[in-house]
Order: structure tokens, then C-alpha cells, then sequence
């Protein structure tokens, strides 16, 4: 909806005192400040043994009484009206028996969920509607430079829907112009690639040069920290950033929310988590859902623990093996297949969260409501809402999107150490109870004359029977939504040992497109030179509807591979990158990654673990390689095994 009428809460901010909400009614903008006081929850075992440390509480600090509402449900315990610092102190000083809640929750959370506030979105609408379309002043600003190479900006373009403006010439007069621009037009939006690089960089020109630093509204910024950390088995690094106030600015090149959510996705995931849009975009999936949980707690009267004590209960090592089990699979045989259907579940680990009532609290009891069931429920539905509607309209794509990405964390936050309102053992019932579902539809397909090919944590792909009648059963069966694709023909590849792959295969849909995943051309890691042969050599395919045409094609397929090959050395430089992430600051062998370090560090060019790198193999055997941005020659040996590799995974298993 668009409402002139309504107000819009863009942006909201922490300040030492409380926040400030920056809102725009009818094209004005206004910013309010609002008082906040600093204080969390404390209980102890046994509040007897520390009266003297209450004592000495309440000669610096209010402390009241105060019942203790967690998902467990009450106790007995104090408000202390102090901040993070002294909740730590406490916890040395109890030896860490002290319970202690809403420690470390942003000001900005306790503030939406206390008002009902929005966000991201109008103020009198419903904080789970998709359908909320700001009128935002929107610009969009590229250096050519980049950043991490030269601080000079040297060649800067500004857009916006009236017109464009192209900045060169020294580094103080290109900063002076940019920020009177950005005074003048005032956007309330601005998509910026490589800002979080760029925003310190043009902070020290503006300190140096003494210019108001209009990244800003109010030329204020907060600083993110730069770190690097693992997740889901690979390293990540987050860019340090300057965030400023009364305005959104998106590094598009760096933020993983904005390139799988787009902006409405951005301001989506900002209604629900109660976080800036500013902030938003620069959290991974796993904070986001995190962060939303953490919102529904606060606005339900929960108590949000500082530090978990329910990780995990003793249990016996007999119980543990049975327990600890993965997702359920099935390998498939490798080969291509004709009449394919790929039946899959939509957030399926989060619907049985849902269907089962699975909560910490609920392990024992599962007939009174659970807090995560409860929280999840709403974001399914809207998850099956905005896919249902991006079929026929793209602007639901990108909360689709964000929206796909909170809910597939949602299970690995479940057996998280430090998730709020995690228990492995509730990830333990998730698993084994999709293997169970799994099994089930598997029998419930050889029931009707069909076979599963392959299985794989939340999809199947059945070969004979009737395939809509199967769907059919399995969804009233599990009460899940599915969606199911339909394959003229599917490949799935084999693995190094000759099986099956379970995450490899390529196929012509009944509509005539092909679907990809785990190949070449689907890697971000690949080289554009060999996406564009594969590519190429699946166009042909898609064009065979039938499985006895396709050996017509294999004389076709190696011709685009020998033309590839033969023009290999004419080809542009730029189109045999090879983008990397680097995991470590140092390898203990030499190798191509090493290398890679090595160049980076000779051209003064910093690269920190989780971060990407941009190369071309130069000399595989003397471990040359060259930044993406000095190209010197490649090594034509190495490329052209990717381009065998790439040429095998389309034409090996092919009749």
C-alpha cells in the first residue's frame, strides 16, 4: 500500500540517552527523540546468599522487585536500572550463578516492541504485510575506483530519477561536490556499491578537509566493527562500516540481504526484526531471524536471557547416538532420466517446527503452546504468500527472498550454543522428524507405482506413477506445502568414486528451461569464460525434448567446446577472474590461495579471512597469479582443464 496519509518510519537510531525515529509523512520528514533508561533482569538461585551484593546494588542503582516472565515461565527476581557493564560485574562477582535478561538488547528492539513502532514500514499497518510501498526519494552513487585498491575515488557518478552528475578532479573538490549534492537532493534512500569501504575513507577526507559529511542527515555516523567468523562450515567477514542517521545507505555490492532481498526485502526483514534498515542490511540471515525472536519475546513480556544454561540436558551416551543424526537422504544413481518429477517442501524444518509445537519449553509437553512454534508461524505464512506472488508479479521476489533465507537458519539456530531460544535437542527432534516424513512419502510413492530416484532433506525426485496424485497425498498427509517441477529429462552426475551425486544435476524442465545446481556454471567461483561455454552447451540441450534426440547433440556440444578451446588466447583477460574466498590468513602450504595472499600483499591491498578475492592463474606450476585488476596472461593448461571439467559435467552422462 501507499498511503500519503500514513506516516513512514524510515530510520531509527540509538543515542546515549534513548533513540531517535526519523519519519516521513506526506513528503516531510521529521525526527523525534525518545528517553530510554538502561537496565535488564536478574534473579538468583538463592537471593539470601546475595543480599550484601543487592545491597550494594541498590546504593548505586534502582533496583524494584520484579516477577520474571520467561519462556519456562516465572520467577522471582530484580530490575536494575544499569547498564551492560554492571550485569557483567555481577556475574564475576556470583560466579556466574546469577541469571541475568535483556542485558545486551538494542535500544532500538525494546523501543519498537514496547510501542508497536514500525520500522520500515507505515505505522497503522500490519507489521507482516508485504504489501507497503513508500514514496522514497531514491540515488544511486558508483566510484570507479576500487576502494580497497586506491582511497581516490577519482571518478564518481551520481543518479537519481531527474538527472545525473559525473564527478572527476582532486579528492577534496570531488568529496565537496558529492556531499552538496547529496545536501541538496536529499534522498531518503542511497544504493551505494563498496560504501562500507568507502564511508571511512570519505570520513577522514571530510575531517581533513573540515565538510559536512552528508552521508549523514545529522553528519553523525555509528560504527560497525569489521569481523571475520565461520559460519555454516566457510569463513565470512563483515566490512567495517559507518552508519549514518535519517538516511539508508546500501553497500549493494557487499550486503547478501540486498542482493537475494532487494530493498523491499531490506525494509521487510526491518519490520519484523524492530532493526534499522541501515542495520538490516548488513546482518546475515541467522541474526536476522535471531533478532526477530528476540522482538516477539520483548513484545510478548518474555525475559530474553544474557547467557543460555539450557544448551543441552545430560542425557545417556546410548540416547545420543540414536539422537544425533543428520537430515535424511537417499543417493541417486547417476545417468539421465526421463519423466523426472522434483517434489519439494516450502520451509519444510521450519513447518515441523510449527506442526510439532517443537520449543525448548514444549520437549516434555507438547500440548501447551510453544514460544518458537508460535513466532515461526506467521513468517511461513507469509513465506508461502510472496512465493505464490512472485509467480506473476517480480516485486515479491526479493522479500521471497529474505524471508526464504531467516527461515532456512531457523533450524541451524535451534542447535546453536548461544541461540536465544535454541536447544539442541529440539534440532535433534526436527531432523529425526523429517527423516520420518521422508520415509513416509517414500512408501506412500511406491504405494502408487512410483520410484524415488533420490532424497535429499527436503525434496524428492520420483520417477513413474501419478505425480500430482502423489503430491496431493503427501501434502495432505504432512499438511506442508509443496511445489513440484517436472522434467522432460533430469541428469543426475556422478561423484569422484563413480556414485551418485547428491547436490549435481542439470535438466529440461516440461517448459522447455533448464534447472542447474552444483555445476560449473552454477559456482560463483568458476571463471566467466567457461559459464559462458557451459551455458552455451545447455542452450543446445534445452532445445531436445526427448531423451533418444540427445546423442544428435553431442557432436554439437564438442564443437562449442573446441571453439572455446582454440580461441581461448584471444579471449579477454577480465573473462578468466577466478573470485575466491580466502579462509585464513596464512596457509600452511603453498598453494594458489597462498599465492593469492602473497599478490594481494604486494600490491599494499589488505584481505582479511571470509573476504573475496579476485585473480587469474598466471603460471599454476610457479604459483604466479595476478590481481584481477593487473592482468598479465593466463595459463592456458589450467583453464582448459575447467573447461574440460565443464565440457564432462554436461556431455559424460549423456546417452
Amino acid at each position: 500500500m501507499t498511503k500519503s496519509d500514513s506516516s513512514f518510519l524510515l530510520d531509527i537510531t540509538r543515542t546515549r540517552t534513548g533513540v531517535d525515529i526519523w519519519e516521513k509523512r506526506g513528503g516531510q520528514l521529521s525526527c523525534t527523540h525518545h528517553s530510554l533508561e538502561p537496565g535488564f533482569l536478574l534473579s538468583f538461585p538463592d537471593s539470601h546468599q546475595f543480599y550484601q551484593l543487592l545491597d550494594g546494588l541498590a546504593d548505586e542503582y534502582p533496583v524494584t522487585p520484579y516477577r520474571i516472565t520467561t519462556i519456562y515461565g516465572e520467577e522471582d527476581g530484580y530490575q536494575v536500572q544499569a547498564g551492560r557493564d554492571v550485569a557483567q560485574k555481577i556475574e564475576e562477582q556470583t560466579l556466574y550463578q546469577a541469571r541475568l535478561f535483556n542485558v545486551d538488547i538494542r535500544p532500538e528492539q525494546i523501543f519498537c516492541a514496547h510501542t508497536k513502532k514500525i520500522v520500515g514500514g507505515f505505522q497503522d499497518a500490519d507489521r507482516f504485510s508485504p504489501d507497503q510501498k513508500a514514496d522514497l526519494d531514491m540515488m544511486e552513487i558508483t566510484c570507479r575506483e576500487n576502494p580497497h585498491r586506491d582511497p581516490h575515488p577519482e571518478h564518481i557518478t551520481i543518479t537519481t530519477s531527474e538527472r545525473q552528475w559525473v564527478l572527476d578532479g582532486p579528492e577534496r573538490s570531488i568529496a565537496e561536490d558529492l556531499f552538496t549534492i547529496i545536501q541538496d537532493k536529499d534522498p531518503d534512500i542511497i544504493l551505494f556499491p563498496d560504501y562500507d569501504t568507502w564511508s571511512g575513507i570519505f570520513l577522514g577526507i571530510a575531517r581533513e578537509n573540515y565538510l559536512f559529511n552528508s552521508f549523514s542527515r545529522t553528519g553523525r555516523f555509528h560504527t560497525v566493527a569489521p569481523r571475520s567468523y565461520f559460519s555454516y562450515g566457510r569463513m565470512e567477514h563483515r566490512l567495517g562500516a559507518k552508519i549514518p542517521e535519517g538516511r539508508i545507505i546500501i553497500d549493494t555490492r557487499q550486503s547478501f540481504m540486498y542482493r537475494e532481498g532487494d530493498l523491499r526485502g531490506i525494509l521487510l526483514a526491518s519490520r519484523l526484526a524492530g532493526l534499522s534498515p541501515n542495520l538490516t542490511c548488513r546482518l546475515t540471515p541467522g541474526t536476522l531471524i535471531s533478532s526477530y525472536e528476540v522482538y516477539e519475546a520483548l513484545a510478548r513480556g518474555y525475559a530474553v536471557p544474557f547467557r543460555k544454561s539450557d544448551a543441552e540436558a545430560c542425557r545417556r551416551v546410548t540416547a545420543m547416538r540414536v539422537d544425533y543424526r543428520g537430515g535424511y537422504m537417499l543417493q541417486p544413481p547417476p545417468g539421465i532420466f526421463a519423466d523426472v518429477t522434483q517434489i519439494d517442501f516450502t520451509s519444510f524444518y521450519p513447518s515441523i517446527i510449527v506442526s510439532e509445537n517443537l520449543s525448548p519449553e514444549t520437549l516434555n509437553d507438547r500440548t501447551k503452546p510453544g514460544f518458537l512454534s508460535s513466532v515461526l508461524k506467521p513468517v511461513i505464512t507469509l513465506r508461502q504468500h510472496t512465493k505464490q506472488m512472485k509467480k506473476t508479479d517480480s516485486s515479491y521476489a526479493g522479500m521471497d527472498g529474505v524471508l526464504k533465507w531467516m527461515l532456512v537458519t531457523c533450524f541451524g539456530y535451534t542447535g546453536y550454543k548461544n541461540a536465544r531460544f535454541g536447544r539442541i535437542e529440539v534440532h535433534e527432534e526436527i531432523t529425526r522428524t523429517a527423516t520420518r516424513i521422508l520415509k513416509d512419502c517414500v512408501k506412500l510413492t511406491e504405494a502408487h507405482g512410483g520410484e524415488v530416484l533420490h532424497a535429499i532433506i527436503d525434496c524428492l525426485f520420483i520417477r513413474g506413477g501419478p505425480a500430482k496424485i502423489i503430491q496431493e497425498e503427501i501434502e495432505r498427509m504432512t499438511t506442508f506445502h509443496t511445489e513440484a517441477d517436472t522434467y522432460d529429462w533430469v541428469v543426475f552426475l556422478p561423484q569422484s568414486d563413480g556414485s551418485g551425486s547428491y547436490c549435481s544435476y542439470f535438466g529440461r524442465l516440461k517448459t522447455g528451461k533448464m534447472k542447474v545446481k552444483g555445476i560449473s556454471a552454477n559456482r560463483r567461483t568458476t571463471p566467466p569464460y567457461v559459464v559462458r561455454m557451459q551455458n552455451e552447451m545447455l542452450d543446445i540441450l534445452s532445445t531436445y525434448q526427448e531423451i533418444d534426440d540427445i546423442p544428435d547433440a553431442r557432436d554439437t556440444l564438442f564443437s562449442v567446446y573446441r571453439r572455446y578451446l582454440d580461441t581461448m588466447n584471444h579471449a579477454d583477460l577480465r573473462d578468466f577472474i577466478i573470485t575466491r574466498r580466502i579462509g585464513k590468513h596464512a596457509y600452511n602450504k603453498q598453494c594458489i590461495a597462498q599465492a593469492v595472499l602473497d599478490t594481494y600483499k604486494e600490491h599494499h591491498v589488505a584481505i582479511e579471512p571470509g573476504m573475496d578475492a579476485s585473480f587469474l592463474v598466471r603460471d599454476e606450476k610457479r604459483l604466479i597469479v595476478d590481481p584481477s585488476w593487473d592482468a598479465q596472461g593466463i595459463d592456458t593448461r589450467y583453464y582448459k582443464r575447467l573447461l574440460d571439467k565443464a565440457y564432462e559435467e554436461v556431455a559424460s552422462m549423456l546417452p
